[in-house]
């Protein structure tokens, strides 16, 4: 059997801090496995070094198996990308490797395509190790690894293992936070009976030196300095013992904080109704480049609905997105939209990148600078957070940041239009957004090949898109 191995493996870039440390593990030639992680966590590093493309700033790696690096891939159009994709992948099923390293594989692939990708990984005569966010793909293997910045932690099972898992570790932490927090409350009540007892005590030697004073005794004077003496350094080293177990519990009551730190957002419920009759009607509406695309399209939309628009890479569904906006103008019939529309793509570009996230919101909405911080802080931005730089943001800070401005405040748009949105967002962050949308009392139209997701948001119907 080959495999590579990991032992002890550390890894930063220059002048940086670990990327992630200590990590130990094996991956086989008759194992699928997938690595999931924070984007930024090192995911892409880490399949890097298992393809010896890096090296490791401390540990080792040994490898006995033949492998192929296929990277994630960069943006192109959805047509062009969906079948670059596929070529690329083809390139690598047929290498010969004992071990396929796979970068984020089903990005813009469309169904059939994923369910092709899906066959080819479950038959393939070899070892697989997956980076990815897409959990149809993650149902379906059997071993699970989170990579953090102290570790990689294996998880036997599928994603449905893996998130019962996350569930029962959760509970585990937040009884353990409960005993933290009982024992400094303990603590603090030892720490108030140990002041009381030295004062307490202190008050009594006083009274006993009054009464030797006045009797002239000053062989007890000095006993009682001695005795004075003695209790206040036996209540110091007490008490110091005390804060130093306030101090070590404090910092684990910090840290299992941070751990528990839950980073959904409220949405807040808008004061205008949104439309409930008609939202959208397009009639006989015909659009094409070279060709035509659209030829006699209707379609329409009411408010507070949810649709998907389905179909293969290329049909035109992003274009038909574009029309509803008026970003192109149909060659021929009507598009009408009743209400205010929104859109959020897969590169969350609605957001300047050189400004903090407070102008953005005061740019984009009719706020102005208070309220406009008080929105940042409903969504995790507060105080000087909020004069962060959208352009710093990490990928689920700029999906906070994006849905601050849409959804923020009194002024949500009728429709929300997605455009494959978790395509660059990881588990948390698309479970972020799938609890922001369940918010949110407008309508969407939803462009994505994300099934779980499209599940999850609940979609009340589907259209497809004939190419």
């Amino acid at each position: 059997m080959s495999c590579i191995s990991l032992s002890k493996v550390s890894f930063h870039y220059a002048g940086a801090d670990d990327l992630f440390s200590n990590i130990s593990a094996a991956f086989h030639d008759n194992q699928i496995v997938a690595i999931i992680g924070d984007n930024g966590c090192g995911k892409t590093t880490l399949l890097n070094l298992i393809a010896g493309n890096l090296e490791p700033t401390s540990g080792t790696i040994t490898r006995g198996a033949r492998v192929y690096l296929l990277p994630q891939m960069s943006e192109y159009d959805s047509k062009s990308g969906g079948e670059h994709q596929q070529k690329i992948l083809a390139t690598a099923f047929a290498s010969g490797a004992d071990i396929l390293l796979l970068d984020e594989p089903t990005n813009n692939l469309d169904g059939v395509a994923k369910e092709k990708l899906f066959n080819d990984i479950f038959s393939f005569n070899g070892g697989i190790v997956i980076i990815s966010h897409d959990r149809e793909l993650l149902e379906k293997v059997n071993v699970i690894f989170e990579l953090k910045k102290d570790g990689l932690k294996l998880y036997s099972g599928n994603y449905d293992f893996y998130l019962s898992q996350k569930q029962a570790e959760q509970r585990q932490l937040e009884a353990k936070l409960s005993n933290t927090e009982n024992r400094i409350a303990r603590l603090n009540k030892t720490k108030t009976i140990a002041l009381d007892c030295t004062a307490t005590g202190q008050k009594k030697l006083n009274q006993t030196r009054q009464k030797a004073l006045q009797c002239g005794n000053h062989k007890a004077l000095s006993g009682i300095h001695d005795a004075s003496d003695k209790l206040e350094n036996i209540m110091v080293k007490k008490l110091k013992l005390i804060q130093k177990k306030l101090d070590e519990k404090a910092q684990e009551r910090q840290q299992i904080s941070e751990s528990l730190r839950d980073d959904k957002i409220k949405i807040p419920l808008p004061q205008k109704p949104f439309l409930k009759n008609e939202l959208l009607r397009i009639e006989n509406m015909s659009f094409g480049y070279d060709d035509l695309i659209f030829n006699g399209f209707n379609f329409s939309m009411r408010g507070g609905e949810r649709v998907r628009l389905m179909g293969k890479n290329g049909c035109g569904k992003t274009t038909l997105l574009k029309l509803i906006l008026g970003r192109l103008r149909p060659q021929s019939g009507e598009i009408k939209l009743f209400g205010r529309a929104s859109y959020l793509d897969q590169s969350l570009s609605l957001l300047d990148y050189n400004q903090t996230i407070v102008d953005n919101i005061m740019n984009l909405t009719d706020l102005n600078l208070n309220q406009s911080f008080a929105i940042a802080a409903n969504f995790g931005f507060k105080n000087e957070q909020a004069r962060k730089k959208v352009g710093v943001l990490s990928g689920g800070e700029l999906l906070k940041a994006t849905l601050c401005v849409v959804l923020g405040s009194d002024n949500q748009p009728d429709l929300l239009i997605l455009d494959e949105p978790t395509n660059n967002l990881d588990l948390k962050s698309i479970a972020i957004l799938e609890d922001a949308l369940n918010q949110y009392r407008g309508a969407i139209l939803l462009v994505s090949h994300d099934e779980m997701f499209a599940h999850n948001i609940k979609i009340d119907r589907e259209i497809e898109i004939k190419s």
